[in-house]
């Protein structure tokens, strides 16, 4: 699985798929930043994302944060402080990489942040699946993705299933999700919530009102939470979990451009007032 990389004039963005998943999951979100001038990076991170040519087995959490930070300092060594953003755990690796690098992150963009397994279409046992993790039963149980797949259009959603029948992956992440993975994610979970204080990056919060992985309940506790002085909020009525891809993908991009475009302008402005 290839890494997306954008190098334009502006600002650099860091973009983080969500566990198990890969890339193409923010695609779209990257050429639109892209095409506002932003330098974007979107790696795949081995031991964390999931491919049908990668064979790294499941890292621990604390090891993706790792591996996110590697690409966060080689960023921000070469275009400066660096926006990071992801998708379900790809947002909580930015929020832990906000709390974790200080000033090498500037911004953070949070879509579909997953701080609880709590969405509608999540097995009823979900609240045994920490539990069981601490057992040797996460060796041999996986939670298999179904219908609606994270996405509210039907001809995405057909796509989605289609490619992951053939393969086992798709553009919106891979079929199964092992419980050892889900472990790992409870666990980087917990750390966020216990920092959120700590966290004072500028934020843009975006979630569907109809997320079936992580309720509104995640959202919320991120605007009550967060020590940022800055903290916009979206709530969008017509997509699923896998808002880069659903039918709100667009204006899910727009908010993001328009965010640091926001951000630019008034770190400029301050620039010029106290000069």
């Amino acid at each position: 699985m290839k890494d997306i990389f954008l190098e334009g004039r502006g600002s650099p963005v860091l973009l983080l798929h969500g566990l198990r998943g890969n890339p193409m999951e923010l695609q779209l979100l990257a050429q639109r930043l892209h095409a506002a001038g932003h330098t974007v990076s979107v790696p795949f991170l081995p031991g964390y994302g999931q491919s049908d040519s990668d064979r790294t087995p499941l890292a621990g959490s604390e090891q993706w944060t790792d591996m996110a930070q590697e690409r966060l300092a080689l960023l921000a060594k070469s275009y400066g402080p660096v926006a990071a953003g992801g998708i379900c755990i790809g947002a909580d690796l930015a929020l832990r990489l906000a709390h974790r690098a200080g000033d090498s992150v500037s911004a953070l963009l949070l879509i579909s942040t997953t701080l609880f397994y709590d969405g509608w279409n999540l097995p009823s046992y979900r609240w045994l699946l920490p539990v069981a993790g601490c057992t040797p039963l996460k060796h041999c149980y996986s939670l298999r993705e179904k219908d609606p797949y994270g996405v509210k259009n039907v001809r995405i959603r057909a796509w989605i299933a289609r490619q992951m029948e053939i393969t086992g992956n798709s553009v919106a992440g891979a079929r199964d999700l092992p419980l050892t993975a889900i472990y790992e994610a409870y666990r980087l979970m917990r750390r966020v919530r216990n920092s959120l204080p700590d966290i004072s990056q500028p934020t843009l919060i975006l979630h569907a009102a109809e997320d079936e992985v992580a309720s509104l309940r995640s959202p919320a506790l991120l605007a009550a939470r967060l020590g940022s002085s800055m903290i916009r909020k979206i709530i969008f009525d017509n997509s699923y979990h896998m808002l880069t891809l659903d039918n709100d993908r667009d204006a899910v991009a727009r908010a993001s451009v328009s965010f640091l475009r926001e951000l630019t302008e008034e770190s400029v402005f301050n620039t010029r007032h106290f000069a």
